[in-house]
This record gives C-alpha cells, sequence and structure tokens, in this order.
C-alpha cells in the first residue's frame, strides 16, 4: 500500500522512466492488447489516474515507450561510431559490431519490438513512433553511405535506396538471430553486413544510382 506514495514523491521523468519499464514488462507479458492500463498501473505501483495525468491513453503510454527503446538503440549505435575512425568504412564497421552487440541481442528487446509491430496496424500513436524512429535509423545509415560515396568518387549514387537496402538487411538478420539464434552467430551476422558494403565497393554502388 506504500508504494504509489512513495512513487508520488519522484520526480516526473523518474515516474515516466518507471512508467516505460512497466509497460515493457506488461508488452512482453501479455501482448499489445493484453496490457491494458489497469494491468500496467498495476506493475508499476500507481494508479490509473496517475497514469492518465502524463498520459492520453495506452496508445500514447506504448508509442512513448517505443520511443525510448529505439532512443537506447540509437545511442549504442552512434556511441559506437564516435569511438571509431573518421573514415566512412570504419563507422561502418562499428556500426555492425554494435547491431549483433549482446545488448542489441537481448531476447527481451526482441520480445518488446515484436509487440511494438504487433500493434503498428492498429495504433496510429504508435505507429507515427516506428516511422520516426525508423527514419531516424535509416538516416544514420544514408549519412555514412554518402560519405562513402563522397571518399570513393561516385556518381549520381542513391544514398536513400542504398540505405533502405541495408536496413533492410540489418533488420532481417537481427530479426532471424532474436527468433532462431543458431541460425548464424553474431560474427556471422557483422561479416554478412561487411560483405554487402564490400560489394558496394567492387562495383555494386552502381546499382544505386538516381
Amino acid at each position: 500500500m506504500n508504494q504509489p506514495a512513495r512513487f508520488s514523491r519522484m520526480e516526473p521523468e523518474l515516474r515516466k522512466a518507471n512508467l516505460i519499464e512497466a509497460t515493457l514488462v506488461c508488452l512482453k507479458r501479455y501482448g499489445f492488447q493484453g496490457a491494458s492500463i489497469r494491468k500496467i498501473s498495476a506493475e508499476a505501483g500507481v494508479s490509473v489516474g496517475l497514469i492518465s495525468h502524463h498520459y492520453s491513453g495506452k496508445d500514447e503510454l506504448v508509442a512513448q515507450a517505443y520511443n525510448a527503446i529505439t532512443g537506447r538503440v540509437m545511442g549504442l549505435l552512434r556511441e559506437a561510431m564516435a569511438q571509431a575512425s573518421s573514415s566512412a568504412r570504419e563507422r561502418f564497421s562499428a556500426f555492425f559490431r554494435a547491431s549483433f552487440s549482446d545488448d542489441m541481442l537481448d531476447p527481451q528487446l526482441l520480445d518488446a519490438w515484436l509487440a511494438f509491430w504487433g500493434a503498428m496496424k492498429t495504433a496510429e500513436a504508435i505507429n507515427l513512433a516506428h516511422d520516426r524512429s525508423y527514419g531516424e535509423y535509416r538516416d544514420e545509415l544514408r549519412n555514412i553511405l554518402n560519405d562513402l560515396a563522397i571518399e570513393a568518387g561516385w556518381q549520381a549514387f542513391d544514398a536513400d535506396l542504398a540505405a533502405i537496402a541495408l536496413s533492410a538487411l540489418l533488420d532481417g538478420l537481427w530479426l532471424e538471430s532474436g527468433l532462431n539464434p543458431g541460425t548464424f552467430t553474431p560474427a556471422q551476422g557483422i561479416v554478412m553486413c561487411e560483405a554487402w558494403v564490400d560489394g558496394l565497393q567492387a562495383g555494386g554502388h552502381q546499382r544505386f544510382r538516381r
């Protein structure tokens, strides 16, 4: 009975962080349809009214949880690239290593992502969160691809199209690794992504022309 009172004394940002973590737990446990505001409030140890104070409803709360997860993912990727050299190729290698790190292959992350994807078609707020996060992710790939093209002197290279192709490869490998970890190792996942960029540098870039 004392838990809500303790929570009410938390700073607003800490309250929201606690609610988001409770939302992720409920999404994993019940799925999107079963993760009601009442269940989330019970998991967080707060009243339903407190959730309503911060969010308009479950869709907005789940969308914020989506934003929080994608923020963590982008933070890991950007930190890895920041530690690499300034060359585009080295930044790609750092991006791939981070993409197949233990943090990124955490089964709980996959569970949350599957719940988000399942909710996209029925919840506009979650669909918008996905569009924003996917755009941010693709922008990172496009920026490195543009730098790679400039360093190599490629003419009329369509970095947008190439970023779509590479993100599809990364998403597919990440999903397959999460669902069937025995299919390939993280090291092999990195090799496949490196080979894609090697192929681009060996002449494949001519397939991506504006």
